[in-house]
């Protein structure tokens, strides 16, 4: 029995990363700073995105055994809220909001999870981060921060 789970899980573990290499070539990130729906795929490799939209509505995010970082601090957002629809597999996805934001997960974990670092109790009225989709082997890190101020010398 062990052995038969120790081929199965071989078998998945190479089906995924075939998938990955077929997703890395198939698929296109339409991912720009000025982007107000962005479209970004990470297919084994790191990616990092410092939107500055206006408005910023959201879109979706799919990192496959890879990591994206998404900095959300200079981005006007919609009336509605942000929206994100994830789909991870053996991926990180860390993103940065103002401080302030609040943040609603929706998002399906299957051996990951969420670690929110934003502050829990923000204005109800705040802008609101809503994550949707899956993560599998993968995680989700929300971090708060402030937003940066240019410095002009």
């Amino acid at each position: 029995m062990l052995r038969f789970l120790s081929r199965l899980f071989g078998f998945l573990f190479l089906s995924a990363l075939a998938a990955a290499g077929v997703a890395k070539f198939l698929l296109e990130s339409r991912a720009e700073p000025e982007t107000e729906e962005l479209d970004m795929v990470t297919v084994f490799e790191a990616k990092r995105l410092a939107s500055v939209a206006d408005p910023f509505y959201g879109g979706r995010v799919m990192t496959m055994f890879g990591g994206t970082l998404l900095d959300l601090r200079q981005v006007t957002p919609a009336p509605t809220g942000v929206h994100l629809d994830l789909a991870l597999l053996c991926g990180g996805l860390q993103i940065i909001v103002p401080a302030g934001w609040r943040v609603r997960c929706e998002t399906d974990f299957y051996a990951g999870a969420l670690n929110d670092q934003t502050i829990t109790d923000a204005d109800p009225d705040a802008t609101t981060l809503h994550l949707t989709g899956f993560a599998i082997a993968g995680g989700v890190q929300v971090i708060g921060k402030p937003v940066m101020e240019v410095v002009q010398s």
